[in-house]
């Protein structure tokens, strides 16, 4: 099989790599260079269930065991990393709710509301290292 994958961001070459690796001849074209775009760009963040209840629950699933699969197979330096990840809002330095409660490196500016994900659940890549590879 032969396949032209248009587009070179995340899920242009995550096709294509996942066809080469059933044998497939895979082309990819863009227009600029790999990642150029949001794929280089986003903050990526990888959840496994903040999309429960929604039609895409399944896909999100998925996608985050690949990632886990991904980063577990090959030695790809795309800073795959599982985290805690947490909701908050910037505030007044000067208030009085200001940094209680938090940890040290976050800034006194951050009021933390609740955590959003355990390591289990949430994990993060460098989005442009991650298309690259």
């Amino acid at each position: 099989m032969r396949a032209l994958i248009v587009g070179g961001g995340v899920i242009g070459t995550s096709i294509a790599y996942f066809l080469s690796a059933r044998g497939a001849d895979v082309f990819v074209i863009e227009r600029r260079a790999i990642a150029c775009a949001a794929s280089g760009k986003s903050g990526g963040f990888l959840a496994m269930d903040w999309c429960d209840g929604s039609h895409l629950m399944q896909l999100a699933r998925r996608s985050f065991a690949l990632h886990a699969e991904l980063a577990e197979e090959h030695d790809g330096d795309w800073g795959y990393r599982r985290m805690t990840t947490y909701g908050g809002v910037m505030i007044d330095a000067s208030s009085s709710a200001s940094g209680r409660g938090q940890p040290g490196w976050l800034s006194s500016n951050i009021s933390i509301h609740g955590r959003l994900g355990s390591e289990g659940t949430t994990a993060q890549v460098q989005p442009a290292a991650f298309t690259a590879a």
